[in-house]
């Protein structure tokens, strides 16, 4: 009874409860750069200077992809690494990992090498970018 419990306890709370959970701190991130950026916007109205209009578009330059490239890796290495415990555990049987080892950790190992695929493309698309930042920097 208890082994079924824990389940069905594990099974709810990431199917459910951790999507829910991950998509209401992201929301909440946005919600409060937004409002400390509209604070420094009226802040910069009620005194009187004058606004730069960049501020007002969201930018998207090259340091954003480069920033999410930077995410890729990390997500993929770490997911990677998850699969890779969940499978060994379930080979070696540790901690009564059994089947559902298996199952638990071909996901977490195909999304892995998905990042870290996808942080490969990324990097080979943006070579020239990154050789002529490079090349800033040593001037």
């Amino acid at each position: 009874m208890s082994e079924q419990f824990v389940a069905v306890v594990v099974t709810v709370s990431t199917c459910c409860v951790m999507p829910i959970l991950i998509v209401w701190l992201v929301t909440k991130a946005r919600t409060q750069r937004t409002d400390r950026k509209m604070e420094v916007l009226l802040k910069a109205i009620e005194k009187g200077t004058e606004i730069n209009p960049e501020l007002l578009v969201e930018s998207n330059g090259g340091r954003d992809v480069k920033m999410k490239l930077l995410k890729r890796l990390g997500t993929g290495v770490v997911t990677s690494i998850l699969g890779l415990v969940c499978i060994l555990f379930a080979a070696f049987n540790v901690l009564s990992f059994d089947e559902w080892g298996y199952y638990a950790g071909l996901p977490f190992l195909a999304i892995g090498i998905g990042m870290l695929v996808s942080f490969g493309f990324g990097i080979k698309f943006l070579r020239p970018e990154i050789e002529a930042d490079e090349r800033k920097l040593l001037k």
